[in-house]
């Protein structure tokens, strides 16, 4: 411990702040997946139906649009200090979590309370990106890959959770919510602005318009819906598919254990190919590297059902794959949007693609279900593909007029 202290006080303080920050954004996005990591759980104590797992994922996009919005009008990282929005934001999502575990007796209790996670998430990753900007220029998209990395790596914390053991929900949750607070002390303890903290950034109506009428701007805009689409009802049911998998193959005994492992690999790998994923988009450009990323992610949401129940271990090949690929350009979208789009309205810009991406997962993650009703868990991944089908078409034709 001492040894690791002093590593830390010997680094340059931006480099430190960095890690902090990382860190913290990991302990906070836990939040994210901590009801879906113990659905099973769930699903027994409340008599769960299909639609009512789906709403667990679907209210807390719908709180993250809403705070996303709200942040934005209200331009609280620019009224307060980021750190506090941060410390303030990561503290209360805690509580709600604490919340949770402690009081919730009814199902609607509990989506309210997930609908607030979502909100106050809102206030803990954009904030989180601005403070790690603010002190790089040069490592600036290193800065922002190892944030990126650490969403999708947080995300999948609470399938670590499951691996203790523990069979008591109401504790797993509890353990996210305790690392959200951590991660508000830590923000607000040790973590400052930069020195090249960038000027107020506001999202203003009126600027709607120019937006839409940036045809290179809209593009990149589709591609990022189209990976939304993809994205957050695969890691929303992927656990849940595997788990199914694992059972229908014959193997019930285990299988809580089976697929919290191997959905936090999902997430981990999910993680490792953001943050390299930067190195590769500004070797080979942004949009060749994440026209390979829908590629593959597409063709992994095609043929993964075909696995279901009979090929264990090609099931959890595809699954790593799919993984890594659908998470791999996120961070690139919000860079070729600064690329192609005014500044005078980047705020506002970012801001649209943030919600209605959002709104396109909310879709996506509903229909899942419905459609695992009707035809099975064989065919229903398939219908992401149309996600990553509209992006390539989308960055085909940027390239087009790029080139």
């Amino acid at each position: 411990m001492n040894y690791f202290v002093n590593v830390m006080f010997s680094l340059e303080i931006r480099w430190r702040i960095l890690i902090i920050l990382s860190l913290s954004a990991i302990l906070s996005f836990s939040l994210w997946f901590s009801a879906n990591a113990v659905i099973p759980q769930l699903t027994d104590y409340f008599n769960l139906t299909n639609s009512e797992k789906s709403l667990l994922s679907i209210i807390v996009t719908i709180g993250f649009i809403v705070g996303a919005l709200t942040y934005a009008v209200l331009n609280l990282p620019d009224v307060f200090k980021t750190k506090n929005v941060f410390a303030v934001s990561a503290g209360l999502g805690g509580l709600t979590s604490f919340i949770v575990a402690f009081f919730v007796e009814s199902f609607s209790l509990l989506l309210l309370l997930r609908f607030f996670t979502g909100f106050f998430l809102a206030g803990v990753y954009p904030p989180g990106m601005k403070l790690a900007s603010s002190w790089f220029q040069k490592e600036r998209g290193f800065a922002v890959g190892c944030m990126g990395a650490s969403l999708a790596l947080g995300s999948g914390i609470p399938y670590l959770f499951n691996l203790t053991g523990i069979p008591e929900w109401r504790i797993l949750i509890s353990f996210s919510g305790l690392a959200s607070l951590i991660s508000a002390a830590l923000v607000f303890l040790f973590v400052k602005d930069g020195p090249y903290a960038a000027g107020t950034i506001k999202f203003k109506i009126e600027n709607i318009k120019d937006i839409l009428s940036n045809k290179n701007l809209k593009l990149v805009n589709y591609g990022y819906f189209g990976h939304m689409w993809e994205l957050y009802a695969m890691w929303a049911w992927i656990p849940i598919f595997l788990r199914e998998s694992y059972i229908q193959f014959g193997s019930s005994d285990n299988s809580a254990l089976f697929f919290s492992f191997i959905t936090f690999l999902i997430f981990l790998f999910g993680s490792l190919t953001t943050f390299f994923g930067g190195i590769f988009a500004d070797k080979f450009g942004k949009v060749q590297f994440n026209i390979l990323m829908l590629s593959i992610s597409g063709l992994c949401s095609l043929i993964i059902g075909f696995t279901f129940g009979t090929n264990i271990i090609a099931m959890i090949i595809i699954a790593l794959i799919w993984g890594m690929a659908a998470v791999a350009d996120s961070p690139q979208y919000s860079g070729l949007a600064t690329e192609v789009g005014d500044k005078k309205y980047m705020g506002t810009a970012v801001t649209i693609q943030l919600a209605i991406g959002f709104f396109i997962s909310i879709i996506s993650i509903k229909l899942i279900p419905i459609v695992v009703d009707i035809i099975s868990w064989k065919y229903a991944f398939s219908i992401l593909f149309l996600g990553p089908l509209f992006g390539i078409i989308s960055f085909l034709r940027l390239r087009s007029i790029k080139a």
